[in-house]
């Protein structure tokens, strides 16, 4: 900036001086005129003037006002030429302070950051991508991020690698990569949109965001839920079977009272088989050991057995049941247990969550396009600003404590998705608040 001042001045100081030479230059000259001119008269601009009546000193008034508009004019054009000099060099060094203060930032941060070119090469690691993956940077540089997946992710690593190559963006994807030591290690990836990078005009910023601890706190939760639900299966089935028992008279005929005792018992009992069950599925779909077992399955002949299960509900609440089976869902390749389980879900939530004397509707669809399960109700519906959420582990809407009855995981919905997803189908859901919903899985 010292330069920049100095070379103000300095023009300054030569504007001067050439004006003080215009200006002793144009006296010189007039007082020529007036020794040597020989003409009588002078025009301008039509007008004759005598040069007898011009006055000497009024010429040279003339000329000096000449010289210090002519002087003025230089001034005006140096001093806009240097004023634009030292606006551009201040926005200058403002950038260059900014893209350096961003470059330190950049290196320095301890999220692995990496820039990429149009073939998802890595052209810039930041120093937390090189501890990441254990390397110098010769040894990660001009490496595609998509070719460093762990190997049982490839698939899902060449759809990202698609996904890259169409300039799509790329938003908190869960995948494995695997370090120079061999380490697998969870990552969130996302890739932003094209940007510009030493002159690169196609680069783009990717982010990898290390999920590794978290997803090994999940698994030790997940086989400890799985270890702690075989533990616990065992005591409850086996209170099921003598409740059962009790209450089919096997050892004697049970007093009003007993029998109401035996009956409650045995209620709760089955709802800790049914969460127990839940986990173990939950657990199983998070360890990725839940097995599907492909065969003809009559649709219409789960929902019956599950409205069968669930008759005592039904009747207790008063709720009309509308069964609408226009669809030949009677041989179609599916698992009939993890269905069941889906079904039953539905249609469970939607009996517990409607009010007596609801309606709760079951149609099966079966058309060229799709085969579909559809479960409507009457119910207090999900209200929107919980709609995102609601396929979320342990996620609860806000509106179910309105039903005394509605005792819930928060895992049903979980399950639901993770179960059709791994089968293949998908699951979704319309709703309204206070006046219902319908949940739609297509097979």
């Amino acid at each position: 900036m010292s330069n920049k001042k100095s070379t103000f001045i300095g023009e300054h100081l030569i504007i001067a001086g050439a004006s003080l030479f215009i200006l002793l230059g144009l006296l010189y000259l007039s007082s020529l005129f007036m020794e040597d001119f020989s003409t009588d008269s002078i025009t301008i601009f039509g007008t004759e003037f005598l040069i007898a009546d011009i006055q000497p000193h009024i010429i040279q008034i003339l000329f000096i006002v000449v010289s210090v508009l002519v002087s003025y004019l230089i001034y005006l054009l140096l001093s806009l030429r240097t004023r634009a000099e030292l606006t551009a060099a201040i926005a200058t060094r403002s950038l260059s302070n900014s893209l350096a203060h961003f470059e330190k930032l950049y290196e320095e941060a301890p999220v692995p950051y990496v820039i990429l070119n149009e073939k998802g090469e890595i052209i810039k690691p930041n120093k937390a991508t090189l501890r990441f993956f254990g390397v110098v940077l010769e040894e990660i540089e001009g490496k595609n991020l998509f070719s460093l997946c762990f190997e049982e992710d490839q698939e899902k690593a060449e759809k990202l690698f698609r996904y890259y190559k169409s300039n799509l963006p790329i938003n908190s994807e869960e995948i494995r990569l695997i370090t120079k030591k061999g380490a697998v290690k969870w990552v969130l990836l996302s890739v932003f949109g094209e940007t510009s990078f030493n002159n690169l005009k196609k680069a783009r910023l990717g982010v990898i965001f290390d999920i590794t601890e978290r997803k090994q706190l999940d698994q030790a939760k997940t086989e400890f839920v799985s270890l702690a639900s075989h533990q616990l299966r065992t005591p409850v089935s086996t209170i099921r079977w003598y409740t059962d028992m009790l209450l089919s008279n096997s050892f004697g005929e049970l007093s009003g009272e007993q029998k109401e005792y035996v009956e409650t018992i045995h209620k709760v009992n089955q709802g800790m088989i049914e969460l127990i069950d839940t986990l173990l599925n939950v657990s199983r779909i998070e360890m990725g050991s839940l097995k599907i077992d492909l065969k003809p399955t009559n649709v219409s002949d789960l929902v019956e057995s599950v409205l069968v299960e669930l008759s005592s509900q039904i009747e207790e609440k008063n709720i009309n049941i509308e069964k609408n089976y226009g669809g030949n869902l009677e041989n179609i390749e599916s698992d009939p247990k993890l269905l069941r389980i889906v079904i039953q879900n539905l249609i469970s939530n939607a009996v517990k969550y409607t009010q007596p004397n609801g309606t709760v509707s079951i149609t099966l669809k079966d058309s060229f396009k799709e085969k579909a399960i559809v479960v409507t109700d009457t119910g207090v519906g999900i209200p929107e600003k919980d709609q995102e959420k609601i396929f979320t582990k342990l996620f609860r809407a806000g509106n179910v404590d309105v039903l005394s009855s509605s005792q819930g995981t928060g895992l049903g919905l979980y399950l639901v998705k993770s179960i059709m997803e791994t089968m293949g189908g998908s699951i979704s859901f319309v709703s309204e608040e206070n006046k219902g919903s319908t949940f739609t899985i297509t097979i």
